[in-house]
Order: C-alpha cells, then structure tokens, then sequence
C-alpha cells in the first residue's frame, strides 16, 4: 500500500525534470543547483509508491551526502525503519532506499530495481552503470537518474549527448546552471568566478562539458 509525505518544494527547473516521464534521464547541473536534493526526491516519489530504489555514489565517503538527506526525511515518516548500518529505509508501504558505493561495480549485482539514482556519476566507472545497474533495471523495467557536475569528455559527457540526440521519451538530457536555483545568490556565483580559472568556473557553475 503506498503512503504519501509531502516534499519541500522544489524549485521550478527541477519541477520540470520532475515532470519528465522519460525512463533515463541524464541531468547535467553546476554546483549548489540542488541536484541532490532533488535526486532524494525523486527517490522517496518511487519508494512511497512501493519501489524498490537505490542511491549510488561513486566512494562511500561521497555517499554520505545523499544518505543524510535520504536519513533526515524518513525520520519524519511514522512507521519508517532507518538501518544505518546498511544505509537503508524501510517504508511502510513496502517500498525502500538503499544507499551504496560505486567504487567497486561487481558489488552491485544481484538486485532488481525500480529506480537508481546515479549521483556525481562523471566520478565513477562506467562499468557502474553498464555492467551492474543496467542489468538491474531490466526485469522492472526500472529507470535510471544520472546527475553531476561535468567532469571533462568522459563517459557521462557522452553519455548526455546520446541523451540529447534521442530524447525520444525513453532517454531525456537535461542542463542547467548554478544561477538557474533561484535560491542561490548571484553575488556569490560573482564572487566565485574572481577565484576560480575562467576553465573551473565554466565546469563547477556553468555546467559546460569541455574537453
């Protein structure tokens, strides 16, 4: 049976992300947009319904940011079970997010998923998600989240580019700036781009894939 929570509200780039039915989506974001937050988010939508989901960093230490959110939320959830342990919750209605590393892709097979959200995925083997994930996803017909910051010409920048070329509603790309989390001040996304290489700064808060 599935129960219901309400959200913080997102805001409204990642309302429109939110609002996509496609079942892979690629989400290329600067620093501090909220991609995070809005990763848990869209984890606890499938878990409330009863699914089956995982949160995958690439190291454990990095982790540590998704399941703190994921932790505090289901804290206010009457009847909900934290396993930190396991970095796992238990919902009520049947449904559970677990969060695991990336570090070593063989150590995530065996699961079938309804949803896996990839976090900071530029950082991780590719093989996380063709050898592991994928695989996973198949016998629920489970969807994917892959969302960082660019890293350079690697898989992930690949990656949103197949997205891009489909967006045929079984793939979508999406890309957005710091300054587009209207949260953010733009004062300091200023002060940043007076410290940072004009090459830093157009990866970390313009979200741009440069080789």
């Amino acid at each position: 049976m599935a129960i219901s929570v309400t959200m913080p509200q997102l805001h409204a780039a990642q309302y429109a992300v939110m609002e996509c039915a496609a079942r892979f989506i690629v989400l290329v974001t600067g620093r501090r947009w909220g991609k995070t937050f809005f990763g848990v988010a869209l984890c606890y939508a499938t878990a409330l319904r009863g699914g089956r989901v995982w949160w995958v960093a690439p190291t454990y230490p990095m982790t540590q940011v998704g399941w703190r959110l994921i932790a505090q939320l289901a804290a206010q959830l009457p009847g909900a079970q934290i396993n930190k342990a396991e970095r796992l919750v238990a919902l009520p209605g049947g449904g559970s997010i677990q969060v695991r590393s990336g570090h070593e892709p063989d150590a995530l097979r065996g699961e079938g998923l309804d949803l896996c959200v990839l976090d900071e995925c530029a950082y991780m083997k590719p093989e996380v998600w063709t050898d592991a994930i994928r695989p996973a996803l198949s016998d629920r017909r489970g969807r994917a989240l892959f969302i960082s910051t660019p890293k350079g010409g690697n898989w992930f920048a690949d990656l949103f580019k197949y997205a891009m070329g489909r967006q045929d509603g079984e793939w979508a790309a999406f890309r957005y700036v710091s300054a587009d989390n209207p949260h953010l001040d733009a004062g300091e996304i200023e002060t940043a781009r007076e410290v940072q290489s004009d090459r830093l700064f157009r990866q970390e808060y313009m979200a741009e894939i440069l080789d």
